[in-house]
């Protein structure tokens, strides 16, 4: 007999919802902000700062790698999240290399790989399947 499937509440936040908003997003959203809008800031920014959230995401990345409890149930889900993961650690790391050298062009493009992997990511993991079926049968999708 099989187990019953486990539906996840969308009206609560699981524990890797928690781990993203509260270690991997502010890292991230400060490194975005530091790279490319630093001109716009009134005040002067700690340049040391930079590599130490890159640091951060490295951190989160590798914690990430190893969460206990992967969205999806397939194995094959639970393989693209260790693929995205490791991908994730992989470009936080040359982030890390390209802030340190203090190269600015290098680490906005690694950047950028980095944040379209996490589009990637969320897409492939947080979409609405039912809003997806029904796009697919020529429906309307849900608000």
């Amino acid at each position: 007999m099989e187990p019953p499937r486990q539906v996840r509440d969308p009206n609560k936040t699981t524990e890797l919802g928690l781990f993203m908003k509260t270690r991997m997003n502010p890292s991230f959203s400060k490194i975005s902000f530091l790279l490319f809008h630093d001109q716009d800031a009134d005040e002067e920014i700690d340049p040391a700062l930079l590599p130490q959230s890159a640091d951060e995401l490295v951190r989160s990345a590798d914690r990430l790698r190893k969460w206990p409890e992967l969205p999806g149930e397939s194995e094959e889900s639970k393989q693209v999240f260790h693929e995205y993961a490791d991908s994730l650690k992989t470009d936080a790391a040359k982030l890390v290399d390209a802030v340190r050298g203090n190269q600015m062009d290098s680490a906005r493009k690694v950047f950028d790989s980095l944040h379209r992997k996490c589009d990637a990511c969320h897409h492939f993991f947080r979409y609405d399947q039912s809003s997806v079926l029904e796009l697919i049968k020529g429906g309307n999708p849900r608000p």
